[in-house]
């Protein structure tokens, strides 16, 4: 669905963040900062309502960085949802017009295409954008209407291969999705067998295995945003610009959809499945936070919290 202007986007907030848009514009005209010819793509990937807006909106805080959200001149020929990238040639050709250190594409209905578009990207780097199971049933089902979950899962169910949702899907996925779907079954089931389902994709991808993909937890993002976006950098081989970029950042949406009722089956699906990606984004952090310390002389960032 694309984006749709509200009246409650008129705050103050926004209309800051429109102003600094403008001046970045204005510098980026002038060939303000300075291109080293050393431009790398980062790819956001993963599943709506995971926190993926606010990262635009930190990357947008950084003068370096040009971000391309879902719906832009990049998916200009998908004339239903405005969200399927245009033919990679013509996106390449889009994104090498800018001189920038770093080019951030927002493709999250191309997940299912991570490989593909790291093909046409050489060097890119891909965040894997992921968040509690019951947070984005909830977050979903407000966002898109109460059938939304429903309606994503039907063309797992008819196993069509034009669709982003289905697109690439693995047998197991397919066939986990009929176990458990009915016509009458719980929405906030439906989303989160959704959730499930695009998650599978990082693994059936291998992106686990890649050392050019790095998990980007939301709960990370909003509790602990500056260590987070410090970290995010370094996995991008590019100087944090300074914690200008998170002064966004709240946490006040962390945990509101944990009182959503799942039934047992789908709950013990999905959390088993956002353990295995805490447990190996605890594992980067470790590793990120090593690298930063060692570089910067100062202590290891301490453990962060992981709770259900």
């Amino acid at each position: 669905m694309p984006y749709q202007f509200k009246s409650v986007d008129l705050n103050l907030r926004n209309v800051s963040f429109a102003g600094f848009r403008g001046y970045k514009a204005a510098l980026h005209r002038l060939g303000i900062p300075r291109y080293d010819g050393d431009r790398k793509v980062v790819l956001i990937l993963g599943i709506q309502r995971s926190g993926t807006s606010l990262m635009y909106w930190v990357f947008e805080r950084d003068l370096g960085v040009r971000v391309y959200r879902e719906a832009s001149e990049l998916s200009s020929l998908d004339h239903v949802e405005h969200i399927r990238l245009n033919p990679l040639p013509d996106v390449r050709q889009q994104i090498e017009r800018h001189r920038l250190p770093l080019v951030v594409l927002k493709p999250l209905v191309e997940s299912q295409r991570a490989h593909e578009l790291m093909t046409a990207f050489p060097g890119s780097k891909v965040l894997w954008a992921y968040r509690h199971y019951q947070d984005v049933a909830a977050s979903n089902l407000k966002a898109f209407g109460p059938e939304n979950g429903k309606s994503d899962l039907q063309p797992l169910l008819r196993d069509d291969p034009t669709n982003w949702r289905s697109q690439n899907s693995s047998a197991e996925t397919r066939e986990t999705i009929r176990r458990f779907y009915t016509v009458d079954m719980n929405p906030y089931d439906a989303a989160a067998l959704f959730w499930w389902a695009r998650m599978q994709l990082y693994f059936e991808q291998r992106l686990d295995q890649n050392p050019d993909v790095l998990l980007s937890r939301y709960e990370d993002l909003v509790t602990d945003p500056a260590r987070t976006m410090r970290r995010t950098y370094a996995f991008l081989g590019r100087p944090y610009p300074g914690d200008h970029i998170v002064q966004d950042v709240n946490p006040q949406s962390v945990g509101k959809g944990r009182m959503t009722k799942l039934s047992p089956a789908v709950d013990e699906l999905c959390a088993s499945m956002l353990t295995r990606l805490d447990r190996l984004n605890l594992a980067a952090v470790t590793t990120l936070d090593a690298q930063i310390a060692a570089a910067t002389g100062t202590l290891p960032a301490e453990e962060g919290i992981y709770a259900r």
